[in-house]
């Protein structure tokens, strides 16, 4: 009882300043709105289609089957126009690589005159890709696209040419070489129609309601960092309090050390707690975020959060000497374990050993696990109990570690 009135007290003082306390909900708000819309391409289908300038320099049927069969390709935006002076013009090179150069666009395909003659005949020819090498990406979903569909039409004229070479064979060169490559030729395309093989996409997993979008990352993502953020505030609480000798004249009244200490941060892991359901409440009312089927196992895991947030400030607090230390020391943690624990992007972009140490040195991607299991996944609270379980167990060790080094005078 005696921490619950430590606590209460700093919670007076700490809400006086009710600027400081919209400013601890309003900034992280405006940083998660504009993440969100930022980063929206990564989880929205069709938003990150790449837009490629496409000159079709040749124009014959073959080239038109091009553009036809590579508008199919998702991912991929062909822009054969372009507006100047309010009229639409066809698109040309020299406006492509213009839109290259000023790093408008990464990549234009260019197909060269006389292309279809060529591939009928047999001859060698190419794609033109102008491309931005800087913008690996783009750049790799597009040949990735062209070299697919290069493969087939390279296939047509080979099975042309080995076609007439038998049937004339086959009738002691009585058969004609024109007819018959163009019977083949008709009869490839009747078969392209209906593929032997296809690709089929089996979901191995099923994703929550709507499915993902940026702000089931950035909710939770920004939520965690800001609450790590509170590391310089519940840290800076209890070096003012040392500095100015208000734990000195506590220690004289009937309280244990192990109560003063959860009575300072009790008002940390209320603020975060508070914090967290203020930005969850912003994403599903302001932008229709799907809380999932658990607001239980959801609570659970911000719960955890707030705890590990809060453990953390007195055991970093434990290791410099002035509020100007904690605050370059916790800024560099706090960024850091953002930055690889997933809160600024998924964790499923990054290389493997990245994945490892995140969960290694980072409270957020257990966090960010949990949470998943919720918003993405629509599990419950039994699903998340492991991470809220490492949650805990980090909490545990950094509140002991920190009891034990804190010096109240």
């Amino acid at each position: 009882m005696n921490a619950w009135w430590i606590a209460w007290k700093d919670l007076k003082i700490q809400f006086r300043d009710l600027w400081a306390m919209l400013l601890l909900f309003l900034v992280p708000m405006i940083v998660i709105t504009i993440a969100s819309f930022a980063l929206g391409g990564l989880f929205e289908e069709g938003a990150a289609a790449v837009k490629v300038p496409f000159i079709d320099a040749d124009d014959s049927s073959t080239s038109r089957k091009v553009v036809a069969e590579l508008e199919k390709v998702e991912g991929l935006i062909l822009e054969t126009t372009y507006k100047e002076s309010g009229d639409v013009k066809p698109m040309t090179e020299e406006y492509a690589r213009r839109r290259i150069e000023n790093s408008d666009r990464s990549v234009a395909v260019v197909i060269p005159p006389e292309f279809g003659r060529k591939i009928r005949a047999g001859e060698q020819t190419a794609f033109i890709v102008l491309q931005n090498p800087a913008e690996r990406m783009n750049t790799t979903i597009v040949r990735g696209g062209l070299e697919a569909y290069a493969t087939r039409l390279s296939a047509d004229p080979v099975v042309r040419k080995i076609a007439v070479e038998e049937a004339m064979a086959a009738s002691g060169g009585l058969a004609n070489p024109e007819e018959v490559g163009r019977r083949v030729q008709d009869r490839s395309e009747e078969l392209w129609k209906n593929p032997t093989v296809l690709v089929n996409a089996t979901n191995v997993v099923q994703v929550e309601g709507g499915g993902v979008d940026p702000f089931k990352q950035n909710v939770p993502g920004y939520a965690v960092m800001f609450a790590l953020f509170t590391i310089l505030s519940g840290g800076g609480a209890l070096l003012r309090e040392k500095e100015t000798g208000t734990f000195r004249r506590l220690l004289m009244a009937p309280v244990t050390r192990t109560s003063i200490l959860i009575g300072k941060l009790l008002p940390t892991f209320i603020t975060v707690l508070l914090q967290m359901t203020v930005f969850f409440a912003f994403g599903h009312l302001v932008f229709g975020m799907e809380l999932g089927r658990s607001l239980g196992g959801l609570a659970l895991v911000g719960a955890a959060v707030a705890m590990a947030a809060t453990s953390m400030s007195i055991l970093m607090a434990t290791f410099v000497k002035t509020e100007s230390q904690l605050s370059g020391v916790s800024l560099l943690v706090v960024l850091a374990m953002s930055s690889l624990g997933g809160s600024w992007w998924p964790l499923e972009i990054v290389p493997d050993f990245m994945r490892t140490l995140a969960h290694l040195i980072t409270i957020n991607a257990w966090a960010m696990d949990g949470f998943k299991d919720i918003l993405w996944y629509g599990r419950g609270v039994v699903d998340v109990l492991p991470e809220v379980g490492v949650l805990a167990l980090i909490s545990l060790v950094a509140f002991g570690v920190g009891l034990a080094r804190f010096k109240l005078a």
